[in-house]
Parts: structure tokens; sequence; C-alpha cells
């Protein structure tokens, strides 16, 4: 469980939050919604560490593992594999069947599975930074617009694996019938604060 305890946050004039709360339950798979420049995207950056707030709190258990799906690529292996394998944990370092397994849902031919991270398209290169997100078997899932450079049969794929996630989700997108396909509860963020409903 995660709590956000009373946060606010300004960038020059603008107040992103105002006090605000929300908390994050077993289970949870919350749709982040409010207007463009209102703070998703500054929320999603302060519950992985790499903004504060200016004051309140983000409570997160010490054992809790938080995935992030950004835009921000970056690679360091020479096949698609074993770059999808830097994702899994410690204890499952070995099991390259469940990165093919990701990556296949995700469009990879097996052909593609030996070829350079870099031969792909922005778009696959994309769906390899999702599907090492996915590996890593989170306890939290934050995805920021998870579905962009995504086909049809990718986006069905996604959306059956998320469905079938047994722990959180933290998810921002602007495709409404793939957010009401996953979520179980809509977190909105007005005025400074943030409001979650059923």
């Amino acid at each position: 469980m995660i709590n956000i305890d009373s946060i606010s946050k300004t960038y020059s004039n603008q107040v992103l939050f105002n006090n605000a709360s929300l908390q994050i339950n077993p289970g949870e798979k919350i749709g982040l919604v409010g207007r463009n420049g209102h703070g998703k995207t500054t929320l999603l950056r302060m519950l992985t560490g790499q903004e504060e707030s200016d004051s309140g709190q983000i409570q997160i258990p010490g054992d809790y593992r938080i995935g992030y799906l950004t835009q921000h690529i970056k690679f360091s292996k020479n096949s698609v594999l074993e770059e999808c394998m830097v994702g899994l944990t410690e204890h499952e370092k070995d099991h390259y069947w469940k990165a093919e397994k990701i990556l296949a849902g995700l469009g990879f031919s097996d052909d593609d599975m030996n070829r350079e991270p870099s031969d792909f398209s922005g778009g696959y290169q994309v769906r390899l930074t999702l599907a090492k997100v996915l590996v890593s078997d989170p306890d939290l899932l934050i995805l920021d617009e998870p579905t962009n450079y995504l086909d049809i049969v990718s986006i069905r794929w996604i959306s059956s694996f998320l469905r079938s996630w047994s722990r959180e989700i933290l998810l921002v997108t602007h495709d409404r019938s793939f957010m009401d396909s996953i979520v179980t509860h809509i977190a909105g963020i007005h005025r400074g604060v943030i409001r979650k409903i059923a």
C-alpha cells in the first residue's frame, strides 16, 4: 500500500498540488486523469523518487517495488532478448522464457529476439522498454501512455495482461476505452487536489 499524505508542489507561480492525498490499496488499478499540465507526470515522478514534494510525504513500504514505464529509452545489451532480461528480478535472472513470452505478446517475432535493439523503430523500442518493466514483476506498475506506438493486436494483449495483473497499477493514458477496460478506480487531479472514485 502507498500513502500520499498532504503533499504540496508549486512550479514558479503554478500550484500543482495543495495538501493533496491519495491512497493506493492492495490490488487497486487506478486511472490517473486530469488536464495537461495539472500534475499527472509530476505525481508519477514523485512516486518514483525523481522529484520531491514541497511539503507532505509519500509513504512506501521498504520492500515495495515500483516499475515505471517512461518515454525515456536506453539500451545496454546486444539483443532484444538480452535487453528484456535486464528487467528480470535477481532470482529469475535466467528465466529467458518469461522475457520471450512478453516480447512475443508485444509483437516481436522469434527472429527479432536476436536482433539489436537499435535496429528497431522508435515504436518497437518503446515496446521493448515496456517489456522490461513488465518482466520486472513490480508491486506497483506505473504506466505513462503505454499504448503509444502499439498496434491493435498488441493493445489487446497488454489489456488482457493488465486485467490479470494481481497487484497495483497506476495508469495515465489518453485512450479512455483502454483505461476503462483495466482500472478499478479513477483518481482525478483538479484544482490542486486528488479525488479517487470507484
